[in-house]
């Protein structure tokens, strides 16, 4: 059945109860689930109430399967993705990808670029993403090609896939004589904040402050990768809290990775995160490439087994209040050799990895509306099931998320122009 041509069409479906309106009284499952009735004006939900009664004539009854709203990959690497045959790690370790990434750079054509990129977002869109930010490797030498196809793209997949860019450098690179043109170039082509990775080193609070400067004097946020590596003296995360404070900056940053937290002492963790909860910090967390790049040990030939599984502290920052999102990060690169750009594996996988079924009431946030919340997006209705939030639902076969996070292959429909649609994963032999 479709819903199409019906102006105010009818859903009887399944959903996260943390995805509906806070104010409903609805009945839910022992996993967080509710079966409601979710009305639809064009391309809208107009009204969600609890089901009771039996399905009315036309309505389309779909609540014996689990309905989401449209996924949100809220950190993601296009410029890079899909590069691993041209640019492989063999040790796994974080230098070697940096390294061989640097000299892949001479590939990076807008064509190459432009291409790569949007083969991933092909992936992505089937899957059932409708937003996704990506960081934008920024150099003056280079950089502008990338930011060239990436806003084409954004053109080019406007109604379907929400892109937002975000630039990467180090951070010190903002205190040079370039920073006013390192800041200037992605905002030239509508970047939504400014990005960067801060190091540890003695001029670190004032290399933070001027990069805030850029940020309000162009009236955007900032979107940092920070601490990525299992070093317990790194402690840049509370760096930026502070910074943040002192300079009052109100407008949004999310702070991304921050690895090191999890092997820091207990009581400097808890002085970082109650920094962060003061700061109004948002966190990003990337499981699977934090899994796979971090605690890689061994030299040479010599391989060792890992000792901890490389990602930050989800739990306390879920505890705090902090607004806490799982991403895919990189996709078949040097920075993480897998990925397909599919959130629900993001999300089985960051269960799994985080233990956040010790909370899956609330864990699907972390790829809808926590994430929505990280791309200034929650205002828009994006990540949930909510009146004036977009129809655009993923719909799984499985009516608990048991059954979900169980089988990777399950199958899933989106929802489109009043009805559900299966769409095709581009094959790998359109990257030629």
């Amino acid at each position: 059945m479709t819903l199409d041509d019906q102006p105010n069409a009818t859903l009887i479906a399944k959903a996260p109860r943390c995805l509906l309106p806070e104010k409903l009284e609805l009945r839910e499952d022992a996993e967080g689930l509710s079966v409601v009735k979710i009305v639809l004006e064009g391309d809208t939900v107009k009204s969600i109430s609890q089901h009771d009664e039996k399905p009315e004539e036309g309505c389309l009854d779909v609540s014996d399967q689990l309905l989401f709203p449209g996924f949100l990959d809220a950190h993601t690497h296009l410029d890079k993705a899909h590069s691993w045959e041209r640019a492989p790690n063999r040790s796994g370790t974080f230098d070697e990808a940096l390294k061989n990434l640097f000299k892949d750079k001479v590939h990076w054509t807008e064509e190459d670029v432009y291409a790569r990129a949007n083969y991933s977002l092909e992936c992505a869109y089937a899957y059932g993403t409708v937003a996704l930010r990506t960081h934008v490797d920024t150099g003056l030498d280079w950089a502008e090609r990338s930011y060239k196809a990436l806003s084409q793209l954004r053109e080019d997949w406007k109604g379907k896939v929400d892109l937002q860019m975000v630039s990467l450098c180090r951070v010190d690179d903002y205190a040079t004589d370039k920073g006013e043109a390192l800041a200037d170039l992605p905002i030239r082509y509508g970047a939504n904040a400014l990005g960067g990775m801060p190091l540890m080193n003695p001029e670190l609070d004032s290399q933070l402050d001027r990069l805030l400067g850029f940020a309000k004097e162009r009236g955007v946020g900032l979107d940092l990768h920070v601490d990525e590596s299992g070093n317990p003296d790194a402690d840049c995360l509370s760096a930026v809290a502070r910074a943040v404070i002192r300079n009052e900056f109100t407008n949004t940053v999310v702070c991304g990775h921050c690895c090191s937290l999890a092997v820091r002492p207990i009581e400097k963790q808890k002085e970082t995160l109650e920094l962060v909860k003061e700061a109004g910090l948002k966190i990003v967390s990337l499981p699977m490439c934090n899994l796979y790049l971090q605690d890689r040990r061994g030299v040479g030939d010599t391989i060792q087994t890992p000792y901890w599984r490389g990602i930050t502290l989800a739990h306390e920052f879920m505890e705090r209040g902090v607004p806490f999102a799982c991403a895919s990060d990189n996709v078949r690169d040097a920075f993480y050799a897998f990925g397909d750009f599919d959130m629900l594996e993001v999300y089985r996988e960051s269960v799994r990895i985080g233990h956040l079924d010790r909370r899956l009431q609330e864990s699907t946030t972390v790829v809808t509306s926590q994430a929505a919340s990280l791309m200034d997006l929650g205002e828009k209705g994006f990540g949930r099931i909510a009146p004036g939030a977009p129809a655009r639902f993923v719909k799984f076969a499985a009516s608990s998320l048991s059954q979900l996070l169980s089988r990777p292959r399950i199958d899933r429909q989106l929802f489109l122009e009043g009805s559900f649609k299966s769409l095709e994963i581009p094959p790998y032999r359109k990257l030629v």
